[in-house]
């Protein structure tokens, strides 16, 4: 099936980030990227700010929707043990420029971060009681390893070989049993 005229706008908007960053979107260069006339991206996003809301409300989408695949079905359906055990399977690439630079992004606007943290809420575990409770801890560390193997290759000098971050994601995995 084609996709829909905004989802292929969104798509091309995230190869200008991945590409030049966040400032490389522009209704100018979407235009170019998509094909599509200038008037026709303002019909569907009448603003910079709804491109960048669309952006991540695509890119937040498509994260759930890989955490369902990996998991066999929606958070409220699978138990904690499977959401983890998706959350690390999800993390365990290395992230694309444009995820890395979104996720930054989103923190600074809330109502970017509210659309990370609404799928954030249903698969990743709380931070609360981690203090006091073992498990929640051990969850929460679960969590901050697959977040940093998520993250490496743009902290650190080398990068991680397939099978190293392969190896890397079966010792997260198995802190799950």
């Amino acid at each position: 099936m084609r996709p829909s005229k905004k989802v292929e706008i969104l798509n091309a908007a995230v190869e200008l980030i991945e590409q030049g960053g966040l400032e490389a979107v522009s209704f100018e260069a979407l235009a170019q990227a998509s094909g599509m006339s200038k008037s026709g991206i303002v019909y569907h996003f009448p603003s910079r700010y709804e491109i960048m809301r669309g952006i991540h409300q695509h890119l937040a989408d498509q994260w759930e929707q890989e955490l369902e695949r990996a998991a066999g079905g929606p958070a409220c359906t699978v138990d904690t043990p499977t959401r983890m055990r998706a959350v690390v399977l999800s993390l365990s690439h290395s992230a694309t420029k444009a995820e890395l630079l979104l996720e930054i992004d989103a923190r600074s606007n809330t109502e970017f971060s509210a659309i990370w943290q609404q799928v954030d809420e249903r698969w990743s575990p709380s931070p609360q009681d981690i203090e006091d409770d073992d498990i929640q801890r051990a969850q929460y560390l679960v969590q901050l390893l697959a977040d940093g193997l998520w993250v490496h290759d743009y902290v650190h000098e080398h990068q991680l070989k397939p099978a190293q971050r392969q190896a890397l994601t079966e010792a997260i995995l198995s802190m799950l049993d």
